[in-house]
């Protein structure tokens, strides 16, 4: 089966294993050559779910190198989705801003005397991502 390529990057692989401290989640299987806008705004909300997830532990961890790379790979998988769904692209952004504001946030807050609203940043993020997944959703075909 063949994988999806956009900007010269390939779409992460069917049955991929995708890193995730203490979990393990596989890239869903689709049954055509090349992935359908809604396939890929499927995958987007899951990979926009996982994240999530990531961000809760790394949050809970309070900056733990090894869960920092396995988010930061989820970002790279998310863009290679948003890629391929330009309409998507200023929900994207939007994430990828709050996403930098809450890690160099977390960065911050680790030196004595910084004072960062890390909740907040949070808060922003999520919302900005649920926007995003909102969108994925909104082109998913309906029964």
């Amino acid at each position: 089966m063949r994988r999806g390529v956009v900007g010269g990057q390939p779409l992460p692989a069917i049955g991929t294993l995708v890193c995730r401290p203490g979990a393990a989640t596989l890239v869903g299987m689709a049954a055509f050559d090349t992935p359908t806008p809604a396939a890929i705004a499927f995958q987007f909300g899951a990979a926009l779910d996982a994240y999530e997830a990531d961000v809760e532990a790394l949050a809970q961890a309070r900056f733990d190198p090894e869960l920092y790379r396995c988010m930061s790979h989820r970002i790279e998988e998310m863009r290679l989705y948003a890629a391929a769904l330009p309409a998507l692209s200023g929900a994207w952004v939007e994430v990828l801003i709050r996403h930098a504001e809450l890690t160099h946030g977390m960065w911050r807050a680790q030196h004595p005397g910084a004072e960062v609203d890390l909740p907040r940043l949070r808060s922003q993020l999520h919302d900005a991502t649920r926007r995003l997944a909102r969108k994925c959703a909104q082109l998913l075909p309906t029964a």
